[in-house]
């Protein structure tokens, strides 16, 4: 009993000691709570672990959603994360529970930068410099966004000047501004009427997004369809053989209305495609004789021609627009398209200013439909000095595609120009009746590949990688027991066939090289007077350097196969214990040759009986 008076006693004299000091914090009470999940979170940022930080953070808020601390929390969080709207929500909810919170407005300056709200973070971080006018890091942030938005206009000036397209231009820029679309660090540049490109007004570090183009702003399939046009196309039950055809058919339907909303759009579209080897007159076929791209773009034509045709023979509604007219739609779309995936869509699209920037194989751009912005956005994947022209990548293709798909080429395209060789059943053949009932009267196959035998082939089809042209070889100079060995239940093997025999590899590579020698004579001019032609750089016009460019790549193409047969065959006659040492030289450089000689001459040779 005096034990239980003293307890009481001690109990009471803490009451007092703690009254008006307010309720002590217990262990299991929301407070404690959320202290203890702001700890973590703030372990985990310092950490880098960001994902696991924006989980107790956003715990924590839910424990208590007035503290303007985890708000600021978390949009740190979330602009180490990229996600740079949230962040900069999180920041205006910060100031708007704590106004007079200096750091609640450097939160909101760096979010709307991201957000390239430029002038939001310049007033940002102004009312922060006025409850703390000594902060550091809103002292060195407003000079960072001060001396960027002097820049800005100071390239706004000097990008005026000397822009033959300078009204359509600007109606294009209002346009997508007034719609929400920013890109407040570039602008378009005019090079000439083929020829024009996207600059940096500032200096642009990595992982920045340069340009944002809401929804609204892009151009689908899915939309092409649901168009008056696009209706018609289907009500007709004409099947399109091209899915680039209901963008060209949309655009054909707008360019006519002069009330179109794509209409600044439009207008800044070239009006003509006078670099495309589609629309080339004899004057630059000339420069082509003997390659293949002159075939290929007239089989383009053609093949554009048809679907025009095929859609005006059973949809009515589109023989008011003139066949040139569908092509250039055609060529609009496969030059400036993009395939995105809008949530969960996947369709073509395209997105005006995106499509502006021109092709660099090592681009310098990453871009996506981001379905939290609900939009397109486009990040610098590395630094960009001012003044710069940014660049895409529109892919690793073949010189021809570049060439007859863009109106282009590629200097320094070593890995993917390309050729056509023939392959032709040999009619001194042992087995020659057998052979070419197996491949139904077929004697001749046409391959179109680029002067490697890697794996590694951009083509997208059979004929276009360089293993299953070697593979088709490899059949055709089979004989006796190595036929049985490519025989299979439907009869025999063409493609991924391994090097067979020494005999079979030798017989491959100087059919190949007598197909790489025919090639070359129908070029009627060397290959180094093409190299000339390119150091000088003294060209007509950039059709004329392109057309140089493309039968200089196919020259090129074919001299390797025939080097490579003058240097492997002497190889694939030698013992292994000559081949050895050689063959170690080979293994320490990485070139083509070499590669040929490592996955094939050195197992053939090593394991020779």
């Amino acid at each position: 009993r005096e034990r239980l008076l003293r307890e009481r006693r001690m109990a009471k004299k803490s009451r007092r000691r703690n009254r008006g000091k307010g309720k002590a914090v217990d262990a299991k009470s929301p407070t404690a709570g959320e202290a203890n999940l702001k700890a973590k979170g703030t372990k985990c940022f310092v950490q880098g672990d960001y994902k696991s930080a924006l989980d107790y953070f956003t715990q924590a808020i839910k424990a208590d959603p007035k503290d303007h601390t985890l708000y600021s929390n978390r949009s740190a969080t979330q602009y180490q994360l990229q996600v740079y709207d949230e962040a900069l929500t999180d920041a205006k909810e910060c100031v708007k529970l704590k106004p007079d919170w200096p750091k609640g407005y450097l939160r909101t300056g760096m979010a709307c930068e991201k957000c390239l709200q430029f002038l939001d973070a310049k007033d940002a971080y102004a009312k922060g410099l006025e409850l703390a006018p000594e902060d550091a890091a809103l002292n060195k942030s407003m000079k960072e966004i001060v001396a960027l938005l002097d820049e800005l206009k100071l390239s706004e000036q000097e990008r005026s000047a000397d822009n033959p397209d300078g009204d359509r231009f600007s109606r294009l820029v209002k346009w997508m501004k007034d719609g929400g679309c920013k890109f407040p660090k570039l602008y378009m540049k005019y090079y000439t009427e083929d020829y024009r490109g996207v600059h940096t007004l500032c200096n642009i570090p990595a992982d920045d997004m340069v340009l944002y183009v809401p929804q609204k702003y892009i151009m689908t399939t899915e939309m092409a369809k649901e168009s008056a046009i696009g209706k018609a196309i289907r009500r007709s039950r004409y099947d399109i053989r091209s899915a680039h055809s209901w963008l060209a058919c949309y655009l054909c339907q707008e360019k006519h209305d002069l009330k179109s909303f794509w209409k600044p759009y439009i207008d800044i579209l070239p009006d003509k495609y006078s670099n495309m080897p589609i629309f080339f007159k004899d004057f630059y076929k000339k420069f082509l004789k003997g390659s293949y791209s002159i075939e290929m773009a007239q089989n383009r034509l053609l093949d554009l021609k048809s679907e025009y045709q095929g859609i005006c023979r059973q949809c009515p509604e589109f023989r008011k627009f003139h066949h040139l007219e569908f092509v250039w739609g055609r060529l609009v779309v496969i030059t400036r398209n993009f395939g995105l995936d809008i949530h969960g869509t996947e369709t073509d699209a395209l997105v005006p200013y995106a499509d502006m920037l021109n092709h660099m194989p090592d681009k310098q751009t990453d871009w996506k439909f981001d379905n939290k912005l609900d939009g397109f956005t486009m990040v610098t994947n590395r630094s960009v000095a001012r003044g710069e022209q940014i660049f895409d990548s529109y892919g690793r293709k073949c010189q021809g595609r570049y060439f007859v798909n863009y109106g282009f080429t590629i200097d320094n395209n070593f890995n993917d120009n390309d050729a056509v060789i023939l392959a032709d059943l040999p009619e001194d053949d042992p087995h020659y009746q057998m052979k070419l009932k197996y491949l139904h009267g077929r004697r001749v196959r046409e391959y179109q590949v680029p002067g490697h035998y890697s794996e590694d082939s951009t083509g997208q089809s059979d004929v276009n990688h360089p293993r299953n042209m070697f593979s088709f070889f490899r059949f055709l100079h089979a004989r006796d027991k190595e036929l049985m060995v490519l025989s299979t239940n439907d009869g025999y093997k063409l493609k991924d066939i391994e090097p067979i025999s020494i005999r079979n590899e030798i017989a491959v590579l100087r059919h190949i090289q007598k197909s790489a020698r025919e090639s070359l004579s129908r070029f009627p001019d060397p290959l180094s007077l093409d190299h000339m032609m390119l150091k000088e750089n003294k060209f007509m016009d950039m059709n004329h350097r392109n057309c140089i460019m493309m039968r200089s790549g196919e020259k090129e193409t074919l001299h390797w196969f025939i080097r490579l047969a003058d240097m492997a065959v002497p190889m694939l006659k030698m013992s292994w214990k000559d081949l050895k040492r050689k063959a170690a030289k080979c293994h320490q450089q990485r070139t083509r040759f070499n590669y040929y000689v490592t996955t094939v001459i050195v197992p053939l040779v090593k394991n020779q009986k």
